[in-house]
Formats: structure tokens, C-alpha cells, sequence
């Protein structure tokens, strides 16, 4: 599974007075920076990104490490995804583009970071599946207005060179958008740029897909198509057919042939794209009527205070995120009604990954599990339903019915009245109260079922002296019992075969169970005894070449058909000394597993 890697570059201030300072910059990469890496955000993994602002973000650390991170960390599979918010400009020499850093100075272009090199160097010589370079830029400079043909327009920056080998190679993508010209205003809002505060709304559920909950560049890049006015539209420079996701499961990313890259399709066109293309989209209207429904949820991932720029509206978070809950609730209860139980039991998971205290979907979750026999996991979630909303009858209900499945029948009479306490009129709770009473009018048998046991038999549950004891004599017993049926067709040949073959197998199979059964019960000191009984297994098969060889052998050579019993001595010592041993390791193992899982329970 590739890795998602970041670099993200924000700057305000410059120390040339032709970069005139911004106000935004900062605060939208380090909005973005944090949303990524935040647990209900993006989740990608902190150290793979990196976060440079202001001051620090020279054009020698910039260009040292987007050569580190796309030469040397990038390997195949990954997904690398640069973001620079400042000012760019063009040589007035070359005509070529460079992005302006901190200490850049403006009739010194060798101070900025030229892009067709950086390109050519960085990203293009990268292993990396998919490289996203995402320019959010200042335009500076007069010779920019006498090359661009509109106002916004980025193809001055890239210059035909760029352009052809972007055009020329899949993966590698310019996403640039406009903050403004030399001569124009930034627009904001929240305290953040207007491209970034609708990229982050974008990705944090209006550009998800519902069902897998993955964010794709494609599908963020139409939301901002219809979100934005045309100075903040981003323009794509290069192709990949595939979906570059940056948000959700990563994709398996092969490298591409030279082949398939020759002839790639763009994944992102102007043509598709275009909120103006009648042919291409449904009508704007139509499309933006749906972005309300979806969640927001991943913004609050941010923890900013309120006095932090970036800080974007909860309120409005919270609503949506609140939409696209009910929404995927009534999606989850049509799917139940088609009894399509697994799909709904999907839906609901959604759900509660964006809300985890989402009460009616947990309400849900529990009759489903209850519906499916997954009492003790149904019962889990119907106590969290309690303890998030004591006050929710239909919860107490829920918890009383799973109660009642599970036996406990006097828990469940105490949640069930708690139920009717809230909400007397429920006729089915009414009902689930009256299987309840009939369960408590069988008999006190079911009373004592649940009583706890006494310490006796505590006692013997965990093992005590007198357990191991009598452990220790079924495994010495069943040792002789083996071995006797393992010999007497030696001794008494005559005897019918199935005695020797039931002693055998009887013993071994008591060795065998004793062993597993011990270990799983008691732990540890059941596989010791298992192992000393192996022990004196081997020693009997010593002990009987030792001093039994010769007899063995004479009584062989007087009637050869005895070497069978002979043999089957030998096996039968054999998978005594082995196979008890390994089902104590079994029993230690499951013991062990058991346990782990009642503890994360």
C-alpha cells in the first residue's frame, strides 16, 4: 500500500518590496497542514508530511527538500502532494516561471524556485505513482500581463516547454489556481483564502465519495468548479486516467509504461470539468443543490481556537455533518426494509465514523447485531446508547430485549421499566415486558443460573493443588494404559487386535485433551506437566532399547510377525512424548487470545 507524502509552503512577508505582503497564505497552509494530519480529518501520517512558513521557507530548504522528498523518500506506489501559497513571477530575461520564497528578490530569478526545473529535476525523476504540485499564487510583474491571455491565466507561468513535458508523462500534475494579480485584492474568507477555505469544505464531504468515503482530486477539482468564481478556478496542467485520492484507502498505484503513458487520456480536463460546458455537467444549479447534504465533518478536525486564523464555522460543520448523518441513516433504514442487512450494517459504519455518539444510528447498529445473533456485541452497543443518552427509552428497550437474549433476566426487568418510565404508550416495549415477567415466572432456576459459583468451585475453576494433582494422575495413568495396549500383542499375541487399538488410541486421545483442556483452564504450569509426562514417555522408550533390545529381538527372530506390535510400541511412545505437549501449546495459545479479547471488550 503506497504512502501519501506532503510538502505544504506558506509565506506572507517577503524581504523584496516587489513582493507585496498577503495575508492568507500562512493561514491556509497551515489549516490545510493540520486537516491532513488530523485523526478526523485526513489521517495521513504526521511524519510524511512537512510544514514550512514565513521566514523559513527559503528557496534553498524549499528546493532541498522537494528534491529529498520526491527523489530520495518517494518510491513507487506513493502519492506526493506539494502546496505553495505566495507570489510567482517570470524572468523578464528568459520568460520562464519561478515561484518567489522568502529571501527571493525579484530581478534575481536565481533566488526563486524555477519551475521548469524543479520539475525536470524533482518531480519528474521521481518513482513516486502520483506527484500533485498545487500552486495557490500571487501573479507578480508586468511581463505576466503581457503573455497571459486572460487576466488568471497560469500558461505564462509553466511556458510551452512545462506544458509539453507535463503533456508527455502520466502522474505529474500542476494544479494552479489564482490569488490575484499585482493589481488585485485577496479574497478570503474565514481568515482563509477563498481556494482553500472551499478546498478544505470540499474535502471535508462535498467532494467525498458516499460510499467509499474517498476524496479524489477529480472530484474535488468539480466541486471547486462550481464553488468558486473564476480568479480562484484552478487550472490543470498535465494528465493521469487515475484517480489521484487524497483522502481514504490509497489505491494500488503500479508504475506506468512508457506506453501507457504515451497514450494516457488527461483525468482532468477543461472539457469535463468546466462548469460552463452545458455538454459536460448537469446544470449548475442542479449540481450545487446537492453539496449542502454532504458532511463537514472533517473541518472540526482542525482544533483551532477561535482566535486561530483558519478558523472556519462550526456551526456550519456541525449542520452539515448532521445532514449527511440522517442522510445515510434513512439510506441504511431503506436497505434494512430491502433486507439487505450486510449493505445497511456498512451504511451505518460510515455513519459512525463521522459521529461515533450518533445515537439513532447506534440504536440501529444494536437491533441489527441483535437481529444477526451477535447478542453480546449488540449488548455493547446498546450500553453505550444508555450512557449517551440515559433518557432515550427506545435504547432501554433495546438493552432490555438483548438482556432477556442473553439470560440475564432480572438486568433486563430493571432496563425495561426504566423504558416505560420514559415512554409508558410503546406497545412493543409492553411486549418485551411481558416475555420479561414470564421469564421471571418459570421458577427460580433461572435465578440460580445466573448466581455466581460458589468458591469451591472458584477454586477448582483456577487451578488448585488438588486439580493438578488429579491432572497429573489422569496423564500417568493414561501413559500406562497406552503403553499396555501398545505391548500386549507382544506378550499375548493371541489377543484380538481392535483391545491393543482401543488402549492405544483411548490413552493417547485422554493425554491428548487432558493436555489442551489444562493449559486453556489454568495457564502456564499444565504445559510443564504436559512436557514432564512427555518426559517420561521418551524415558520409557530409552529404557525399553536399553534394556529390551535383545529380549526384543530374539522374540522377533523367533516369529517375525511380532515386529508389528513392535513397531506400534514405538510410534505409540513416540506420539506420546510429541503430541501432548503441542496441544498444551494450543490450550496456552487460546488461553491467551481468549483473554485479550476480553479485555478489549
Amino acid at each position: 500500500m503506497g504512502r501519501r507524502l506532503g510538502l505544504i509552503i506558506g509565506i506572507n512577508e517577503y524581504q523584496h518590496s516587489a513582493f507585496r505582503p498577503l495575508q492568507f497564505a500562512e493561514n491556509d497552509a497551515r489549516a490545510l497542514a493540520q486537516w491532513l494530519v488530523n485523526a478526523r480529518g485526513g489521517k495521513w501520517v504526521p511524519s510524511d508530511l512537512q510544514l514550512i512558513l514565513g521566514a523559513q521557507a527559503t528557496s534553498e530548504l524549499a528546493e532541498a527538500l522537494i528534491t529529498q522528498l520526491c527523489v530520495n523518500v518517494a518510491e513507487p506506489g506513493d502519492l506526493v502532494f506539494i502546496y505553495y501559497a505566495g507570489h510567482a513571477f517570470l524572468d523578464e530575461a528568459s520568460g520562464d516561471g519561478y515561484l518567489a520564497l522568502a529571501n527571493t528578490r525579484y530581478r534575481q530569478p536565481t533566488t526563486g524556485l524555477h519551475l521548469l526545473a524543479i520539475v525536470r529535476q524533482a518531480l519528474l525523476q521521481s518513482r513516486a505513482a502520483q506527484i500533485v504540485l498545487m500552486l495557490d499564487c500571487f501573479q507578480t510583474g508586468p511581463i505576466w500581463s503581457m503573455r497571459r491571455t486572460f487576466p488568471f491565466d497560469f500558461k505564462p507561468l509553466l511556458g510551452p516547454k512545462l506544458q509539453n513535458d507535463l503533456n508527455q508523462t502520466q502522474g505529474c500534475l500542476l494544479y494552479c489556481s489564482c490569488r490575484g494579480n499585482e493589481y488585485a485584492l485577496e479574497a478570503g474568507e474565514k481568515k482563509l483564502g477563498r481556494l482553500a477555505y472551499y478546498m478544505l469544505l470540499g474535502l471535508c464531504g462535498p467532494a467525498a465519495d458516499p460510499a467509499s468515503g474517498q476524496v479524489t482530486l477529480q472530484n474535488l477539482h468539480r466541486f471547486l468548479s462550481y464553488s468558486v468564481e473564476e480568479q480562484h478556478q484552478p487550472q490543470v496542467f498535465g494528465q493521469d486516467q487515475r484517480p489521484i485520492v487524497l483522502v481514504g484507502e490509497m489505491p494500488s498505484l503500479a508504475p506506468s509504461s512508457p506506453q501507457e503513458q504515451a497514450y494516457a487520456t488527461p483525468a482532468i480536463t477543461k472539457s469535463k470539468l468546466d462548469p460552463k460546458s452545458a455538454a459536460a455537467q448537469p446544470p449548475i444549479s442542479s449540481q450545487l443543490a446537492e453539496y449542502p447534504q454532504q458532511s463537514s465533518a472533517g473541518i472540526a478536525s482542525m482544533q483551532m481556537s477561535p482566535t486561530t486564523s483558519g478558523q472556519l464555522s462550526l456551526s456550519l460543520i456541525e449542520q452539515n455533518r448532521k445532514q449527511q448523518c440522517i442522510k445515510l441513516l434513512n439510506q441504511a433504514r431503506q436497505l434494512v426494509q430491502m433486507e439487505d442487512l450486510p449493505q445497511a450494517f456498512d451504511v451505518i459504519e460510515n455513519i459512525l465514523q463521522m459521529a461515533p455518539d450518533f445515537v439513532d444510528a447506534l440504536i440501529l447498529k444494536g437491533q441489527l447485531l441483535g437481529a444477526t445473533g451477535r447478542f453480546q456485541e449488540a449488548l455493547t452497543v446498546a450500553n453505550q446508547v444508555v450512557q449517551t443518552d440515559p433518557g432515550n427509552a427506545l435504547g432501554w428497550s433495546l438493552r432490555a430485549a438483548l438482556l432477556t437474549n442473553t439470560g440475564q433476566i432480572q438486568e433486563a426487568s430493571f432496563a425495561i421499566e426504566r423504558s416505560i418510565a420514559l415512554n409508558p404508550n410503546d406497545p412493543e416495549t409492553q411486549a418485551i415486558r411481558e416475555t420479561i415477567l414470564a421469564s421471571l415466572a418459570r421458577g427460580p432456576q433461572l435465578e440460580r443460573a445466573q448466581q455466581p459459583p460458589s468458591a469451591a468451585s472458584q477454586r477448582v475453576k483456577q487451578g488448585g493443588p488438588a486439580s493438578f494433582l488429579i491432572s497429573a494422575g489422569i496423564q500417568v495413568l493414561a501413559l500406562i494404559v497406552g503403553a499396555i495396549g501398545a505391548s500386549i500383542l507382544i506378550v499375548q499375541p493371541h489377543l484380538p487386535i481392535i483391545v491393543a487399538l482401543l488402549l492405544e488410541s483411548s490413552a493417547l486421545a485422554a493425554l491428548c485433551v487432558n493436555a489442551a483442556r489444562g493449559a486453556y483452564l489454568y495457564g502456564a504450569m499444565r504445559l510443564v506437566l504436559a512436557i514432564v509426562i512427555s518426559l517420561l514417555a521418551v524415558g520409557a522408550v530409552l529404557a525399553l532399547y536399553k534394556f529390551g533390545y535383545r529380549w526384543f529381538t530374539t522374540k522377533v527372530i523367533a516369529s517375525p510377525p511380532l515386529i508389528v506390535p513392535v513397531l506400534f510400541l514405538g510410534f505409540w511412545l513416540a506420539a506420546a512424548a510429541i503430541l501432548p505437549p503441542l496441544a498444551a501449546l494450543g490450550g496456552l495459545i487460546g488461553r491467551v487470545v481468549v483473554g485479550a479479547r476480553r479485555k478489549r471488550r
